[in-house]
């Protein structure tokens, strides 16, 4: 098994990942112009250690928690929200392969316990999953994997064939088997290059394959015989939309600190006046750090419940995710009040405010907050409406 020598802590990761601010945000533009992340970014992600926060101990991780991974996300996403983004599920993914049979896991970790991993849960309609002799043969397109640029492998998803009917899958699959079509051409968290994935019958064998349903409502996997550690028992859906709120919060957080010390702080209007001197904006920086104290607050509540060390039941799971989708949302509303009452400069290419509003809000529109679903089952779930149990 590999070792590391020095094991972080969670204040020790926390001060790295600040570190990583400044160069992270100098490459911004970059990443923008490359539409996926600059190497030097990863490479840094690597070389802090960082990359390894959720790897288990006897690969060489840290084995931390889901506090750790939310805190230096954050951090990171103030620099930059497709670098955040991208820092973010990498340490999820590493924690998704921990749940895997051990041959998997050796895979992967064996020679490179810093491996970067991708994932693609949206399968084109046409995609085929074929039972075959030790396996499946995987044919059809993946859409929406972010990272895959600088990532060795990639866990897709998909429906497979059974016996009995079908069951969800996560295939691990490597790069080199896969084609990447590059169509990431949008206007929002351009840098995270989440590009399309092509298969032509693709062999996955059986022990690099992991069924869904068992570890997202009882927390079961193959993966749990060797990695022990409370981590490694938490359901996928109770936690996955951190990875992504924490982003979209440290983006928000890093907005408001440019918002604050530049367009409040040292702007003046046109008749001369210190903008930091208007009641008006007083009182709205202050609405505006409240929101932002309570979207911070709310995440790190859930997480509270997310550790808790117990299988959660399924109305708690939908709690949590009505959790970080308001969360997201109140990142949106913050956002806009921040690039609105910012003045036309905020709209040059070369103003971050600008880079800012259009990542969070692309961030908010990912399917993890859609509040109008996860509320209805809430909703029926609290007056007593039978509902189906959905992930």
């Amino acid at each position: 098994m590999n070792q590391t020598l020095n094991r972080l802590s969670y204040e020790e990761a926390l001060e790295r990942a600040k570190k990583l601010v400044p160069s992270i945000r100098s490459r911004s533009r970059e990443g923008e112009l490359l539409r996926h992340q600059p190497l030097e970014n990863i490479q840094e992600f690597i070389e802090s250690g960082l990359v390894r926060t959720m790897v288990p101990k006897r690969w060489g991780g840290h084995e931390l928690n889901w506090k750790t991974l939310a805190d230096t996300a954050i951090e990171v996403a103030k620099g930059d929200a497709s670098a955040g983004w991208c820092y973010s599920l990498l340490l999820l993914h590493s924690w998704m392969l921990a749940f895997f049979p051990d041959k998997a896991q050796e895979d992967v970790w064996k020679e490179n316990p810093d491996a970067c991993l991708a994932t693609s849960i949206n399968p084109s309609p046409d995609s085929q999953i074929k039972r075959v002799d030790g396996g499946y043969r995987l044919t059809g397109k993946w859409g929406f994997s972010s990272g895959i640029n600088h990532c060795d492998w990639v866990m897709i998803s998909a429906e497979a064939p059974t016996e009995s009917g079908k069951k969800a899958l996560y295939f691990l699959v490597p790069k080199s088997d896969l084609n990447v079509i590059d169509i990431w051409r949008v206007i929002g968290m351009r840098g995270t290059g989440s590009n399309l994935l092509e298969l032509t019958e693709v062999f996955v064998p059986d022990y690099r394959t992991m069924e869904l349903e068992p570890w997202n409502l009882t927390g079961q996997s193959p993966g749990m015989d060797l990695n022990t550690a409370p981590l490694y028992r938490i359901q996928i859906s109770a936690v996955m939309p951190v990875t992504l709120l924490s982003v979209i919060l440290g983006a928000t957080k890093g907005a408001y600190t440019i918002w604050r010390d530049s367009v409040i702080g040292k702007n003046k209007t046109r008749g001369g006046e210190q903008v930091a001197n208007l009641t008006h904006q007083q009182i709205r920086l202050a609405k505006v750090s409240a929101k932002i104290e309570a979207a911070d607050a709310l995440l790190h509540k859930s997480l509270e419940l997310v550790e808790s060390g117990r299988v959660l039941d399924y109305a708690e799971r939908v709690r949590l995710r009505c959790n970080y989708a308001y969360c997201a949302e109140m990142c949106a509303e913050i956002m806009e009040t921040i690039y609105t009452s910012s003045g036309a400069a905020a709209s040059a290419e070369s103003h971050p405010l600008q880079q800012f509003w259009r990542d969070i809000h692309a961030g908010a529109q990912h399917t993890a907050f859609n509040f109008d679903w996860v509320g209805e089952i809430f909703g029926k779930l609290e007056l007593g409406i039978p509902v189906k149990v959905v992930y």
